[in-house]
């Protein structure tokens, strides 16, 4: 029933990728709450009653009450999953009260980064593993010791290297054509979290290598995305807000629960558990971020030349030549008051098609050929 009627108000605030799972973080958030303090665990001076939890004969209306609330909480935070991902992301623009943090968390970010491309340019220059038989007279024989001493610094060595792959793995890299004109860093861009890195990651790694700005270039290309790419892009954005929206719920959660702290008993132990969860799911979105910009990077893989063929320009047949198409249809979607004639003084070519492009956004199909 629950399902069905997620279902309707999913279809009824039109929300493409509403579920029961979209609720979830909301209800799961109401309900702990509400068993703690039906519990009496607020009550520091006495002990806590379970047995309250458990729903009497006189309770059916109670209990049908907390259920529609719980589902209703669930709901009504179903439209703030966008603005809750943008804060998870690190959107902290003011007057947001973390903003005063932005400039401290990126900075951190940047360290983090800056010491994976220290270890990984050493690895690649091949930087000699310290030798601890350096010393030794010409002719002399290594001992066992000294050759598992060697073995374990260049294990240390690799096990480094590949942390540091993995740790640059979730930074984005510049390839902007514009990078260096406009000052970026040659680095690339950085947020104040791990998310908004892996998502800033998507972004870049998409569009950029091919000239083209995903945020401007997505909405246009999207019509014509295969169906079965398009249903993985959908599901992998909607495990993303609801790991987001699980993750603010469950740090909400500790939060109401922090004067537990207060009893000095095993109880005072109990926002741990929500506390570490919020962690679990925040990692969780991490991971789902990573390879939703694998999904992303498809997309662009095998539509880039379906906004081109759009516009009815001739296909560049040299990649530095489409790259500066791209980039010239990126700048002229980017500007609201640009226009065709004035900015892409380019000659089209109208051949005659089969299916024009309606017909072929309409049946998901690619226009490349």
């Amino acid at each position: 029933m629950l399902k069905g009627l997620a279902e309707a108000g999913g279809k009824a605030i039109g929300g493409a990728r509403f579920s029961l799972v979209s609720v979830l973080p909301g209800a799961l958030m109401v309900t702990v709450i509400a068993a703690v303090a039906r519990a009496g665990l607020y009550n520091l001076d006495t002990r806590p009653d379970f047995s309250a939890i458990s729903p009497g004969r006189d309770d059916t209306a109670a209990v049908i009450l907390l259920i529609f609330f719980a589902f209703v909480a669930g709901v009504l935070l179903r439209p703030f999953e966008a603005a809750i991902v943008q804060l998870l992301e690190g959107y902290w623009e003011r007057p947001s009260p973390l903003a005063p943090l932005r400039g401290a968390a990126v900075e951190r970010h940047r360290r983090r980064r800056d010491r994976a491309l220290i270890v990984l340019r050493h690895t690649e220059v091949g930087e000699p593993v310290p030798d601890p038989a350096r010393n030794r007279p010409p002719g002399g024989s290594f001992t066992l010791r000294e050759l598992a001493e060697r073995d374990r610094l260049r294990a240390r060595r690799r096990r480094d290297a590949e942390r540091a792959r993995r740790i640059r793995g979730g930074y984005a890299t510049e390839m902007r054509m514009d990078a260096e004109e406009k000052g970026r860093d040659g680095e690339g861009e950085l947020m104040p979290t791990a998310l908004g890195n892996m998502l800033l990651r998507a972004e870049r790694l998409s569009g950029d290598r091919y000239g083209l700005d995903m945020m401007r270039v997505y909405p246009r290309i999207y019509p014509f995305i295969a169906p079965r790419l398009e249903s993985s892009v959908t599901a992998q954005l909607s495990l993303i807000a609801a790991t987001a929206s699980l993750t603010v719920s469950l740090a909400i959660t500790t939060l109401a629960l922090l004067p537990l702290t207060l009893r000095w008993d095993a109880w005072s132990l109990l926002p741990l558990a929500p506390g570490t969860l919020a962690l679990l799911a925040y990692r969780g979105a991490i991971r789902a971020a990573a390879f939703h910009s694998t999904l992303l990077s498809a997309v662009f893989d095998l539509h880039r030349f379906d906004l081109v063929k759009a516009f009815h320009y001739p296909v560049p047949t040299q990649p530095d030549k489409l790259a500066i198409l791209n980039k010239s249809i990126s700048d002229f979607l980017a500007v609201d008051t640009a226009r065709h004639d004035q900015v892409l003084r380019r000659k089209m070519s109208h051949e005659s098609e089969s299916e024009d492009v309606l017909q072929r956004a309409n049946g998901n199909g690619s226009t490349q050929s």
